[in-house]
């Protein structure tokens, strides 16, 4: 007899251990939040994302890294592709060294923006029985590294690829 294959339930990391918050909470929130999840001596970030719930506690949207980062000035991401110049060149141009200064007098006042503004959509999510492959296929396809994971049509967790590469190696004996 063959051990059943794991499925998504296996592998959920409960909703109250994974970060979230509400939309009309702020990105200062979602700092400490994010800031809340580490581990080890050097507090090392568990999650790179958390998720948004709107006030009927239905999942509506995401929050990565990198949308945090965004926000605190859109200087950084629309610097243009700079082509080269006498003996000069690189992707990116020399004012982002000339606005560090502004850049760092200007983040703080950034901490009341709601998430609301900056949340990404959630395109996916994962049911609890689905197989792993299943979620696997739906976690690479979309280039992604955490799913929610639903019961009917409330969010009971998460699932991340972390999770899924130790049980899918495990399971192959890798």
């Amino acid at each position: 007899m063959t051990a059943s294959k794991p499925i998504a339930r296996d592998l959920v990391i409960p909703l109250d251990k994974f970060p979230h918050l509400q939309e009309t909470d702020t990105l200062h929130d979602a700092v400490k939040t994010l800031l809340s999840f580490t581990c080890g001596e050097s507090e090392r970030l568990l999650y790179s994302e958390l998720f948004v719930l709107n006030d009927q506690q239905q999942l509506v949207g995401r929050v990565a890294l990198q949308d945090m980062l965004k926000t605190l000035d859109k200087r950084l991401v629309e610097i243009p592709k700079v082509e080269r110049f006498e003996g000069k060149g690189g992707e990116y141009s020399n004012l982002a060294i000339l606005w560090e200064e502004s850049f760092f007098l200007e983040c703080a006042k950034k901490k009341g923006t709601p998430l609301k503004i900056i949340m990404n959509p959630v395109n996916r999510v994962a049911k609890e029985d689905d197989s792993l492959v299943k979620v696997l296929s739906m976690l690479l396809h979309g280039d992604e590294l955490v799913l929610p994971v639903i019961n009917d049509a409330s969010v009971t967790g998460f699932i991340r690829l972390e999770e899924i590469f130790k049980a899918v190696c495990g399971y192959c004996k890798l």
